[in-house]
């Protein structure tokens, strides 16, 4: 795991400002950052990198993207990828009380976890990405800007299918 951590921070890395621009079209431009500052503590605390990530991350990040990142622990461990993220979708669905077209990392979430390979849940989840863009915001920040963030990808979204595609990219390895 530590090794698939260590690539997530180089990756986040190159992504900080790109995930801070999503974000500050419809929220509140610092989702990049505070991804990367969980993804740092988790990769330093190998023994525990879910309540690392909640912990360093904070907020609502924290805890939502803590949840994927213990499933994708799980998976890494032997677990079906596929019904670590059913249980994960699940999970955050109830946290956040949110459902798939609200525009939130759910939209990207919900479809990997169909897939039973690791590509085919990064497919999947880049597909829910994009479908975002189209989607006005139910739940979040995004709600409240002009045009529910009608015509802007959701950061959240995307962090979820650069998680997944670094998952795929690790696994093939």
């Amino acid at each position: 795991m530590s090794t698939f951590l260590d690539a997530l921070v180089q990756r986040f890395e190159g992504l900080e400002a790109h995930l801070n621009t999503l974000d500050a079209a419809i929220g509140d431009g610092d989702h990049g950052a505070t991804i990367l500052k969980g993804l740092r503590a988790a990769a330093a605390d190998g023994d525990n990198p879910e309540k690392a990530f909640r912990r360093a991350a904070g907020g609502a990040s924290g805890s939502l993207f803590g949840v994927l990142l213990g499933a994708l622990h799980g998976a890494k461990m032997g677990a079906p990828l596929d019904a670590a993220l059913d249980q994960a979708a699940a999970k955050i669905a109830q946290m956040g009380l949110a459902k798939a077209g609200d525009k939130t990392m759910l939209d990207a979430l919900i479809p990997a976890s169909q897939e039973t390979t690791p590509e085919g849940a990064a497919i999947a989840a880049a597909k829910g990405r994009d479908a975002t863009r189209d989607m006005a915001a139910k739940r979040g920040r995004a709600k409240h800007v002009e045009g529910a963030g009608v015509g802007h990808v959701d950061a959240g979204a995307t962090s979820v299918a650069e998680l997944l595609q670094a998952y795929a990219e690790t696994e093939a390895s």
